[in-house]
């Protein structure tokens, strides 16, 4: 009992501290109050939305922001680097003038809000908006991916720290426009970016050349269609310029994902990988990164993965094109899929079944195998191969039974004899699937909510090396994003 009461008084206490017993019940259903300077902050933007109305003499729009982490129409951000997020973006759409596209920011000035800076852009949209520090003065500058029309970008970076004027006043007239306009740091093209439906702008936010500062990589498909590059943009010397640019895959005709991650080796170099279609449709995985090149006294842009020969990156996947780059063994560097096709036997298609060895790249141009898997997309899962069972397997498949998909690993023994089965692996959906279970005799490798994963062995001349234990330790599921991120 003495325990009993002395889990339940702190809650109690809690409740008398937050005042909910002394509220009358009408009041516990009340939404919840807007902080206390929110009205002189609506205040403001109301302000500037009539000052925009009466000049240009049609009603502004408030402009979405398409993708990205900052995607509210009014975003809070610490853009001076003290650790309180005192200003206010918001974005207007101006029909039907020059520069439609506008971005106010706005500051706290005692209890009020006054606009501090202004960008300015064309276009249909404001696709992206990220916040960073770009030339090392602590404050963060913008950097925006304005969508001209549908496939066509231009990315921009602007900083506000060369403004030191308040506008106290509804913002009317070019003239006061142009007193708080930010410093447009870079104005540049960059292609789109297209896997499915997932679409966006070709950029990524890294520090390249680990000065601390943030850079910026484009990557643009050639005009001709044909080709394509990666350009890093950067401050260096008190100002903002390109800090090289390296060519992509001969070929590429479109982009298909952009990440940028590590390389292997002391102190994690930066490096990004960008994945791009052929114009045959096969895919190609370019990395770069900073490279120091012998005869240079600083580090250059370089394809670590190019084939110089070829014109084209080692890391081609043809045939099977749905493997990316991702960190498979969680130790901080991304790897990059090679898929080999599988053996078949009888009337089985090879391209069903490819087994994945995934390769990391250091700084050098290194590259190193780190392990081989068989993935599942289909079923959301993968296993981890021992390195044994190279050029000894094929894998087949059996849905017949309703509510269970089976993959079925077997002993290779060449095309003119039947392979012979050691080990199969189940997902279970049926709402009998515990009874399947275990009129099955699987033993559970993973039970998730809406799935059970489920295996058994087979008597084979071969031994698998592998046990119910070890097994486990080498399955997993594929995990929501894994392809994107």
């Amino acid at each position: 009992m003495k325990k009993l009461c002395r889990l339940l008084l702190p809650g109690a206490l809690l409740l008398l501290l937050t005042g909910c017993l002394f509220r009358p019940p009408a009041d516990l259903y009340k939404p919840p109050e807007a902080p206390p300077d929110y009205a002189q902050l609506k205040a403001a933007i109301s302000e500037v939305r009539s000052g925009l109305e009466a000049e240009f003499q049609t009603t502004p729009d408030a402009a979405s922001i398409v993708s990205g982490d900052n995607t509210a129409t009014i975003q809070l951000q610490d853009l001076d680097g003290d650790g309180l997020r005192e200003s206010a973006v918001t974005f207007f759409k101006v029909p039907g003038i020059e520069r439609p596209l506008k971005i106010y920011i706005f500051s706290q000035v005692g209890e009020d809000y006054a606009v501090t800076g202004l960008v300015e852009g064309d276009g249909a949209a404001i696709y992206s908006v990220d916040y960073v520090d770009l030339n090392g003065s602590g404050s963060r500058e913008l950097v925006v991916c304005w969508q001209i029309s549908t496939g066509v970008y231009q990315l921009g970076a602007y900083t506000l720290d060369e403004l030191d004027g308040v506008q106290k006043v509804t913002v009317t007239g070019s003239a006061d426009r142009s007193t708080l306009l930010a410093t447009q740091m870079l104005l540049t093209s960059c292609s789109m970016v297209t896997d499915g439906s997932n679409v966006s702008g070709g950029y990524c936010l890294l520090d390249f050349d680990q000065d601390t500062r943030t850079e910026i990589a484009v990557a643009r498909i050639d005009s001709s269609g044909l080709g394509g590059l990666v350009e890093v943009y950067g401050w260096r010397e008190g100002s903002f310029d390109s800090l090289g640019s390296v060519g992509l895959s001969s070929g590429i005709v479109s982009l298909n994902r952009l990440r940028s991650n590590c390389l292997k080796g002391e102190l994690y170099p930066p490096a990004l990988y960008i994945t791009g279609t052929l114009d045959g449709g096969s895919r190609v995985i370019d990395v770069t990164a900073y490279q120091q090149v012998e005869g240079k006294t600083e580090k250059q842009l370089v394809n670590l993965s190019l084939d110089r020969e070829t014109g084209v990156s080692r890391e081609l996947l043809q045939g099977y094109t749905d493997a990316a780059p991702t960190d498979i063994n969680e130790d901080y560097v991304l790897e990059v899929p090679s898929p080999t096709a599988l053996p078949s036997f009888g009337d089985a298609p090879a391209a069903n079944f490819w087994l994945i060895d995934w390769n990391q790249y250091d700084a050098d141009g290194g590259r190193t195998q780190v392990m081989t898997t068989y993935h599942n997309q289909s079923d959301g899962w993968y296993l981890e191969l021992p390195e044994d069972w190279r050029d000894k397997i094929t894998i087949s498949r059996n849905d017949q039974v309703s509510g269970q998909r089976e993959v079925i690993f077997s002993l290779w023994l060449g095309p003119d004899e039947s392979p012979q089965p050691f080990l199969s692996i189940y997902r279970l959906t049926g709402n009998n699937r515990a009874a399947a279970l275990a009129r099955g005799g699987y033993f559970v490798l993973r039970e998730e909510e809406s799935a059970i994963y489920a295996a058994r062995f087979y008597t084979c001349s071969w031994s698998c090396g592998l046990d119910e234990t070890s097994l486990r330790d080498r399955f997993k599921t594929i995990q929501t994003g894994w392809y994107y991120e």
